[in-house]
């Protein structure tokens, strides 16, 4: 039978295949069996097969080692293997075929929205204490995430669990902390987008068991499963690029000096709005508003501009809605409530949507994958006559997102946008013509700096000398050197300057709001203490009668 192809094969469904790897349920009249064929396709294989064996034989040894440790596993048939003059060139694994058990992404995403809290920690708990004590057996799974961990419901609040990816299942008295942090991460991204952050958490607790560690070690874990996840997620968002790439027929971004000839979709996609909070921005809104007009709901939300900047923007089919300034987070907040689809695209005034981002994201609202909630987007900045491929490229930002996956977050004036949820990266860039010259830039620093020195002051931060010092020195040096600012000549020297002067001239505010408000709890206290003592003098009563020398309040200062 095994020399046929599967799709021959009488009462046989194809469960997956791809190039390497076919897995095939087949019925019989003595029940259902599991025939998963390996094909030695690539050197890489081949090799592998070499030097540890047949993928089939690794299975079958996977699964006596399962069972010799009291491990849930179909149970083992049969292993073929297909040699040529010695030379191993395919193999095939069979085992019962389980019928109640359900792969565990299909049943989470199915059961997860009809429990309670309690129920979803139950899962979670149970879930933890198999891969306990999966590891606390010195076991490790190469593969260890969505169907390849079958879930079967005992009742009463009980799981079991069976593992199916058997041909990379080794045994060591000593497991590594990374074969460790590999299987979490793998499960954590099975469960996906919809567990909460606290979910995982007590998911990463109950696997630690009792007594916990101490919270120094227990940061330092937490720190390398992100790092981990991270990596992860950009690996998996390479592979979807290059599949999308594939089928669509996309071109790469263009480099420097290069324009994209690609024509813009016009296949359906999911719905989209675009939001753009604006205020005198008569130069630039034109160019964005071209930019983005193919976007289904433009949202305009404007601080009552006193130049042609809403007349513009009547030229399209926009909303604009005029609303005073109330700071950065809190309006870009807004503007996000009054977003109608789903998807929502966050593009500044003074930004444009390349070609190359525009059929990037047409692309990825045509496949609209449930399993990520949003994209970093490259920004290439203008300015100074050119654009600046180095230092401040790429800076990745998240501008596009599912509006229900998002909040606002940040600390004025530098608002980010708080994603819960899986993100990839794009490739095309987003515009931004930052300044017209360096006195425009200047006026800016001088904006920005102010409402970061109340921010932080707010905040009860606090302006020491290594702040004034050390740290316009290191911003300095990044962009300079380690950015390759350097390379630009006078420009890149320019603009690292005037980065670290940011730097220097916030936290000089910070320093100087903090002077402020000690010299004025210095007179609530005197104040109060005279109360106290019974000497509170009338406004005649010698010198107390000068009025302090009274500073202009944050904000008002020019």
């Amino acid at each position: 039978m095994v020399s046929r192809p599967p799709e021959q094969w009488t009462q046989a469904r194809v469960l997956k295949h791809d190039r390497g790897t076919t897995v095939t349920l087949l019925t019989l009249p003595t029940g259902t069996v599991v025939i998963k064929h390996h094909r030695l396709h690539t050197w890489r294989r081949w090799g592998d097969a070499l030097w540890h064996g047949s993928p089939a034989r690794r299975a079958w040894q996977g699964a006596q080692l399962l069972q010799a440790n009291g491990f849930l596993v179909p149970r083992p048939l049969a292993a073929f293997e297909q040699r040529t003059a010695g030379t191993l060139r395919e193999s095939w694994y069979c085992s019962e075929g389980l019928q109640t058990q359900v792969p565990l992404d299909r049943y989470w995403r199915d059961q997860q929205k009809h429990w309670t809290r309690l129920q979803r920690r139950a899962f979670l708990q149970s879930l933890a204490e198999f891969l306990r004590l999966f590891h606390t057996a010195g076991l490790y799974a190469g593969d260890m995430r969505d169907a390849n961990l079958l879930v079967e419901d005992a009742g009463n609040s009980h799981w079991q669990f069976y593992l199916v990816d058997l041909d990379r299942v080794v045994h060591n008295e000593r497991l590594s902390q990374k074969r460790r942090l590999k299987n979490l991460v793998q499960l954590e991204r099975t469960l996906g987008r919809r567990v909460h952050a606290s979910e995982r958490l007590f998911f990463l607790y109950q696997y630690l068991g009792a007594p916990l560690p101490p919270p120094a070690q227990r940061r330092t874990l937490l720190r390398r499963l992100l790092r981990l996840r991270k990596r992860k997620d950009r690996e998996y968002a390479r592979r979807r690029a290059r599949h999308a790439s594939g089928a669509t027929g996309t071109v790469a971004s263009p480099g420097p000096g290069q324009v994209s000839l690609q024509p813009a979709r016009t296949q359906p996609h999911a719905p989209i709005s675009c939001c753009i909070v604006c205020y005198n921005e008569e130069r630039n809104i034109r160019r964005c508003l071209e930019s983005v007009k193919w976007c289904d709901e433009l949202v305009i939300v404007d601080s009552f501009s006193s130049d042609r900047t809403v007349e513009i923007c009547q030229d399209y089919p926009t909303r604009v809605i005029q609303r005073a300034w109330p700071g950065y987070v809190e309006q870009k907040r807004f503007a996000l409530s009054q977003a109608l689809h789903e998807w929502v695209l966050n593009v500044d005034a003074d930004e444009e949507v390349s070609p190359e981002l525009r059929d990037e994201i047409l692309a990825v609202l045509q496949r609209n994958d449930p399993a990520v909630d949003g994209f970093y987007v490259p920004r290439l900045v203008y300015y100074l006559g050119r654009w600046w491929w180095r230092g401040w490229y790429p800076g990745y930002r998240l501008r596009l997102f599912r509006k229900p996956r998002v909040r606002w977050g940040g600390v004025n004036p530098h608002e980010k946008v708080l994603l819960r949820g899986q993100a990839d990266r794009l490739h095309g860039n987003l515009y931004h013509y930052t300044y017209e010259d360096l006195h425009d830039h200047l006026q800016a620093i001088n904006g920005l700096t102010e409402i970061a020195a109340h921010e932080m002051a707010l905040r009860g931060k606090r302006a020491r000398l290594s702040h004034l010092v050390l740290h316009p020195f290191w911003r300095f040096l990044r962009f300079y050197f380690l950015r390759g600012g350097i390379r630009d000549g006078l420009p890149g020297f320019l603009v690292a300057a005037t980065s670290a002067f940011y730097v220097f001239l916030k936290y000089a505010k910070l320093r100087e709001c903090a002077g402020e408000q000690d010299y004025e709890q210095a007179q609530d206290s005197a104040h109060r203490s005279r109360e106290a003592l019974g000497r509170r003098r009338e406004p005649s009563a010698g010198s107390d009668d000068v009025p302090h020398p009274h500073r202009a309040p944050l904000g008002s200062r020019h």
